[in-house]
């Protein structure tokens, strides 16, 4: 048996495609009922696993001082200016991530090592995700400095010469950011977290 469509406009055959295909809809769905859905989940491919990261509540780490405290918010303040200037959305502050970022910046001060590898092996991601927070991008920048009379513009200042810190400053995809400072006698070490959350 041959099948033709007789000659009509587009408008025309549009029409009777669907008037076609919409008569199939209700045996499709007689169909779906009478074999129940076990038969149909029987044929799906099962769904990947996802691991949820440890959701019992971290203990919170305030600012060390007043001072680290207003140093993080010019951090803040200070990448937002150099992300507007260059036509990007200013970052938004996310306090867990700044937990994060607090954190580690403590433990860089406390076991005196300075690295994107935490003291344990860890890495940005693993520390992000350790404390309940899903992303779909993360990216990290460290500073420190010794007797510096301004660490904070010292900081900002440094991300930019350095290519890939100013990739995390300059990159569209993130939107949310946290900073932690804290302070070992002269010295100062500084975390940000940039992030985007998971939809």
């Amino acid at each position: 048996m041959n099948y033709f469509l007789p000659e009509m406009n587009i408008l025309t055959r549009k029409i009777w495609f669907i008037r076609v295909v919409m008569g199939y809809v209700p045996l499709l769905a007689i169909a779906l009922l009478s074999l129940g859905c076990e038969a149909i989940e029987k044929n799906l491919s099962p769904l990947p696993s996802i691991p949820i990261p440890n959701q019992s509540p971290q203990p919170l780490i305030s600012p060390e001082s007043v001072t680290t405290a207003q140093m993080e918010a010019e951090i803040r303040r200070g990448i937002n200016q150099v992300r507007q200037k260059n036509g990007l959305q200013a970052l938004k502050d996310n306090q867990k991530l700044a937990q994060v970022a607090r954190k580690y910046s403590r433990q860089m001060a406390e076991q005196n090592f300075f690295s994107h590898t935490g003291a344990d092996g860890s890495t940005p991601q693993e520390r992000v995700l350790r404390d309940g927070i899903i992303y779909s991008a993360v990216g990290e920048n460290l500073f420190t400095s010794e007797n510096v009379p301004r660490p904070v513009p010292a900081a900002i200042e440094g991300w930019m010469k350095s290519p890939g810190h100013r990739e995390n400053i300059l990159r569209p995809v993130f939107t949310e950011t946290g900073v932690g400072v804290w302070r070992e006698g002269n010295t100062y070490y500084v975390t940000q977290l940039f992030l985007r959350p998971f939809p």
